[in-house]
């Protein structure tokens, strides 16, 4: 059953795009709407409402006999995660998050919908002291990847996906101590609190600031 505490086509579409997200693969096809209103026990046109959002963002395709399908991400996005993520440097790719993010965030908060807002609470609501470096850092991917898709771009999806591959290993380092996984929050409730508020010069800093904590403690850890 889906919390009432936002109106219900943007928890569906947030619950609906996990789904397409975490538990599926390109290609796979959603249940049909009728067996998805019963199972969050909201109307069809709720699902309906909740699906069009879903295909408007380029995640899934709905087509009539067919039902709804999970789209796949660019090819050539794909092939640039394969193939150059090894070979990037991790100062090259700093610099890229540094230019990129900001305006990534500041563009979350002019655009982001009630489904992108219930998504980074859940991921900030699932982010607590006992999580361990893997969980962690999990968390945090799922965080910056969620900004990204609130600016509703999907090249900038893209990129903020391939940053995400290069930048693994630093990522890492820093979610390795306590310290680092407090940051880590404390920067992103900074983040949602901007773009909750759709101040959009306000995610714009918060974002930077938080991408200079983390290099800050990478250094640290490095000497």
């Amino acid at each position: 059953m889906l919390q009432r505490g936002h109106t219900l086509s943007a928890t569906a579409s947030a619950y609906l795009e996990g789904m397409v997200l975490n538990d599926l693969v390109p290609g796979d096809k959603l249940p049909p709407e009728r067996v998805l209103a019963e199972n969050l026990e909201v109307s069809r046109t709720t699902i309906r409402e909740a699906l069009r959002d879903l295909e408007q963002r380029r995640l899934v395709t709905r087509t009539p006999g067919r039902g709804t399908v999970v789209l796949p991400r660019s090819a050539k996005a794909t092939q640039l995660l394969e193939t150059m993520g090894d070979d990037a440097e991790e100062s090259h790719v700093a610099e890229l998050r540094m230019l990129v993010e900001p305006q990534v965030a500041g563009l979350a908060a002019d655009r982001a919908t009630s489904s992108d807002l219930l998504q980074l609470e859940e991921i900030l609501a699932s982010t607590h002291a006992g999580l361990n470096p893997a969980e962690s850092l999990a968390q945090d991917v799922a965080f910056h990847m969620q900004i990204a898709r609130a600016a509703r771009n999907p090249l900038l999806v893209s990129l903020c996906q391939l940053s995400s591959g290069w930048v693994q290993t630093v990522r890492a380092r820093s979610h390795a101590t306590r310290d680092g996984r407090r940051t880590s929050f404390i920067g992103h409730q900074e983040i949602l609190r901007a773009v909750r508020n759709h101040d959009h010069d306000a995610a714009t800093a918060a974002m930077t600031a938080h991408l200079d904590d983390v290099a800050r403690l990478v250094e640290r850890r490095h000497r």
